[in-house]
Parts: structure tokens; sequence; C-alpha cells
């Protein structure tokens, strides 16, 4: 077994996955009641083509004035890329929302195929190109556990921190904007501001998933402690809590799976956990569960 726990990388990408499954898991439960799930797949791939672009266009910045590019590190360019992608996927989707043409899941499925295909197109055309682009590209399909640095941890933490106080502050509106979207409207209640606030989070939280768990399997982090937590209560507020305790608890397993395994990919190994613990849920809690529902009413 490898001695892991000392060591500066795996301390600081158990810390960052479990800030990013606390907050996402949190915020999970607030899109999966707007039917928004499906979304992050396509907020996700549009976040990868962002990044891919910039990558493209820092690579014709270093060749044009090298002295100037080459003196910004390559994530500051993959985070730009990836907040600026989401940005205009959210912005696509919610324009394509409003044309009535197609159902939402439909327009979401389509955009997140489309920019999966050009992401792969594009990285296809990095690799054939060579050079110093091609370096760290994979990291952006299933997940490294090597993938942040010191400095966007400490971002991470900061974002990750903000929007779990601002979940818990504005808890009570954020129902209203969920379960009372009609009666808010009518009350001249601001749900526009509320609905941006969401739009930044989930994209500041994508910008950093896509790093940690992959465009593949960004959705996993926010949809399925969501899924699990409302197996064991019927309270928002109990199921926000517990679903970003249970998102916390799957990164640091994935974390310390995927460095004691080493040859396992940290979003697969965080999938891999969040997936065990749903299944356990599933069977054993007390009213959803297939078997404690049973064991809870007495056999009936």
């Amino acid at each position: 077994m490898i001695e892991i726990s000392d060591t500066f990388i795996f301390n600081t990408m158990l810390k960052s996955a479990s800030f990013l499954g606390l907050s996402s898991g949190m915020l999970g439960v607030i899109l999966s009641y707007q039917r928004r799930s499906i979304e992050i797949n396509a907020l996700a791939a549009g976040s990868f083509v962002g990044i891919l672009v910039f990558y493209l266009l820092a690579g014709v910045g270093v060749y044009i004035s090298p002295y100037i590019f080459e003196q910004i590190d390559k994530y500051v360019f993959s985070f730009i890329g990836s907040i600026v992608g989401a940005l205009f996927m959210i912005v696509l989707l919610h324009i394509l929302y409003k044309t009535d043409r197609l159902h939402m899941h439909i327009i979401q499925s389509l955009m997140t195929a489309v920019m999966l295909g050009v992401g792969i197109t594009l990285i296809t055309y990095i690799r054939h190109t060579g050079g110093s682009l091609d370096s760290g590209i994979d990291i952006y399909l299933f997940g490294e556990k090597t993938s942040l640095t010191s400095e966007e941890f400490v971002f991470l933490r900061v974002i990750a921190t903000a929007i779990v106080v601002i979940l818990l502050l504005y808890f009570s509106r954020l129902k209203i904007v969920v379960f009372n979207k009609d009666i808010a409207l009518t009350t001249h209640f601001h749900t526009s501001f509320y609905y941006f606030l969401v739009n930044i989070m989930v994209i500041c939280l994508v910008a950093f998933s896509i790093k940690i768990m992959g465009v593949f399997l960004s959705v996993s982090i926010f949809l399925i402690p969501a899924v699990t937590a409302r197996l064991w209560s019927n309270r928002l507020f109990i199921i926000m809590i517990t679903a970003g305790l249970i998102g916390a608890v799957s990164g640091a397993l994935g974390t310390t799976v995927s460095g004691l395994l080493g040859n396992i990919t940290l979003g697969i190994s965080i999938t891999l956990i969040l997936a065990v613990i749903f299944i356990i849920s599933l069977i054993i809690s007390p009213y959803k569960g297939i078997l404690g529902k049973k064991l809870y009413s007495g056999g009936k």
C-alpha cells in the first residue's frame, strides 16, 4: 500500500474534492427540483470546449508575443476558458428554452452532444499539432488527482465556502423560487435575481468540477448526492444538508481510493463511491428504501 496521507498533492486534492462535493451536493438539490440536472452535462461540455478554445488562443498568443503569454500559467487560461464556455452555454440554453420548440431536456441533451463533438474534434486537432498545448488536456475527460494547483485550491475553497453560506442564508427565498414560482411572480418577488444567483454558482462549480471530475462525470457530483439525500428525508433543508455531507464524504473517499490504487482517475473513483452510497440508501433508507420501507412499516 502506498503511503500518501502526508503528501502535499494528496492533501490538496482531498480537501479540494471535499469542498467541491459539499457545495455541489447542496446546490445539486436546488437544480434537481428545478429539473436542471441534465443541464450540468451541457454546461460541462460548453466549459470543456471553452478551455480548449482558450488553449488554442494561448498558443496563437505565444506565437505572436511569447514574452507576454509565456508569463501566464496555463491554469489561468483553462479557468477563464471554462468560465466563458459555461457562461456561453447557459445563455444559449436559456435562449433555446424560450423558443418552446423542444422540451428542455431534449435541448440539454442535444447541446451536450454537439459540444462534446466539438470538444473531441478540438482535442484531436491539438494532439496532431503537438507542442506544449498537448500536455495536460486528458485531465478534462475523466478528472485527475493532480489536476489542481495550490492557487486553484485556495480559489476553490473560497468559492465553495461562499456558495454554502449563500445557500444557507437565502434558503427560504430559494425555496420560494423552486416551489412557488408563480406565486413569487405575482407578488413582485425578485425571481430573476435568484435564478441569476443560482446560475453564477453553477458556472463557478462546473469550472472546477471539470478538472476534478472530468467533462463526462461532472454531473455525478451534482446529481447523485441530491437524489440519494431525497431517499432519506422529505424536508428540503435536511435534504440539502444531507446531500452536502454525502458529496463531501464521497469526495474524500474517492480521493483516497484513487490515491491508493493509483491507476484509477479521480472522477471515476468519486462517482463509484457515490454510486455505492446511492445503492445502499436505495435499499435501507427507512422511508423510500426497498427493504427499509418494509422494515419501517412492520413488513406490511
